[in-house]
């Protein structure tokens, strides 16, 4: 025997009505991976930077020991280092003053 075509509507409403709460769980999730990802590609960002200074340092340090085998060879190359810097940057404002 055929439903009453009111049995049919609300069975067809109450099946929208759930479809529609799918749908907007749905968009909200969608929303959250969305913020989620670009919270993940600024945390990536950050840290390639940060993987790309401690490269540097690694290297810095790397020419450090090529440069002296103990802590005090170590600190006695960085000074001369910077003792030729500060005559280089003073060679270069005398140039700059003729």
């Amino acid at each position: 025997m055929a439903l009453p075509l009111n049995s049919l509507l609300k069975s067809v409403d109450s099946k929208v009505t759930e479809l529609m709460a799918i749908q907007r769980r749905q968009r909200e999730q969608i929303v959250r991976l969305e913020k989620e990802n670009e919270d993940l590609r600024t945390q990536l960002s950050e840290t390639r930077a940060e993987l790309d200074n401690t490269r540097k340092d690694v290297e810095f340090l790397t020419m450090s020991h090529r440069l002296a085998d103990s802590p005090d060879s170590v600190i006695s190359a960085r000074r001369r280092i910077a003792r030729l810097i500060r005559t280089i940057d003073n060679c270069i404002s005398m140039l700059k003053e003729e």
